[in-house]
């Protein structure tokens, strides 16, 4: 190799002015010239998505009498201030990109629902890419916010949550240090967990209730009602002696498949997101969640030991059960005895 690449000439360009200038050697497959510094940068599209993966049927575009373009779409309150941005740098800088005219609604009463947001434009593709901004600003902005519904099997009902009590009662005679009942996910709410969702009003709600119906497209060729079996003991984290929830490993072919589906179905609408960056869903029983805790004891640790836990009951059989549903669900509601999670939507099958 020459050494001018360790090497390379200086380009004096002033009295305290001196530049390095990089070549480019044939050893890496280049040649000894300045082209592709020369070369004008481009950068990348950071939002991975053309204007012609836009299902215009989704959001029908208008044409306006002066061959003008219009799109409306309904944005929650919410979420305006962050289109707007500080002193409006954000619309400004949306606009300016896409050669469009944003045009939010006045916030008139926080958290309600309001007009439709409206994008201008001189052609669809401008229309489309604004469009598809706003909506990497919307899924950044919900990532953020509580989450307040979940797709989820209802699991109370089964011989699941009977096993579950003597599992519970099991872990408590033991007296574990650090372990306490309020660490231990409600018998009557025992549910295993498809995907989140964030549902701000009644227009969200009404489109998760209809994705989810939606989804009886997806069972042709598979298998129902879905086999669930629950066998096992893992960890959110790596570390067992500081573990804030521990989950039943869930076996369960066919939910997966039809699960992958239907959080592929509800991603697209933007009420719900990617968990860690992930494709598919992570089946998985909740068994004990330091949270729990921490909602009746507020100085409560953040984690508990659950060493002794996984050594002795790691491979614990929770039993299976039969799934011919799945539920739309509230979140933090059924604490009542004997309630289960507030349905918002059931898919039947």
């Amino acid at each position: 190799m020459s050494r001018e690449v360790l090497s390379p000439p200086l380009q004096q360009m002033g009295p305290n002015r001196c530049y390095r200038v990089n070549l480019v050697h044939e050893d890496f497959g280049g040649n000894k010239t300045q082209q592709q510094a020369t070369k004008e940068y481009v950068e990348n599209d950071l939002y991975t998505q053309s204007d012609e993966d836009e299902d215009e049927q989704d959001f029908p575009i208008e044409e306006l009498p002066d061959s003008t373009f219009k799109l409306e779409c309904h944005v929650h309150s919410e979420f305006y201030g962050g289109i707007i941005g500080f002193k409006g740098n954000t619309k400004r800088r949306l606009e300016s990109e896409t050669q469009t005219e944003i045009i939010v609604p006045r916030q008139r009463n926080v958290g309600k629902q309001s007009n439709n947001l409206i994008i201008k434009g001189k052609s669809r593709s401008n229309i489309l890419s604004a469009h598809r901004k706003i909506k990497a600003i919307l899924i950044s902005l919900r990532k953020r916010m509580p989450k307040t519904h979940f797709v989820g099997v209802d699991l109370h009902k089964t011989e699941i949550r009977e096993k579950f009590i003597d599992f519970r009662t099991q872990i408590l005679e033991k007296s574990y240090p650090g372990i306490d009942e309020h660490l231990f996910m409600p018998d009557n709410r025992l549910h295993l967990t498809l995907q989140t969702c964030v549902l701000l009003d009644e227009t969200e709600r009404t489109e998760a209730v209809k994705v989810l119906q939606n989804c009886s497209k997806y069972l042709e060729g598979i298998t129902t009602p879905f086999d669930v079996k629950v066998t096992g003991l893992e960890i959110m984290n790596d570390d067992p002696s500081a573990v804030r929830v521990l989950y039943g490993t869930v076996d369960a072919p066919e939910l997966q498949k039809f699960g992958d589906l239907c959080l592929a179905a509800f991603i697209k609408t933007d009420l719900s997101f990617k968990e860690f960056d992930r494709d598919n869903i992570k089946l998985h029983m909740t068994v004990m969640n330091s949270r729990y805790r921490k909602k009746i004891i507020e100085n409560a640790p953040d984690t508990f030991d659950a060493r002794e836990i996984l050594k002795q009951f790691g491979s614990f059989n929770f039993g299976t059960t039969k799934c011919n549903e799945i539920s739309l669900c509230v979140m933090g509601t059924g604490s009542l005895e004997n309630v289960f999670y507030k349905k918002t939507s059931t898919l039947n099958f």
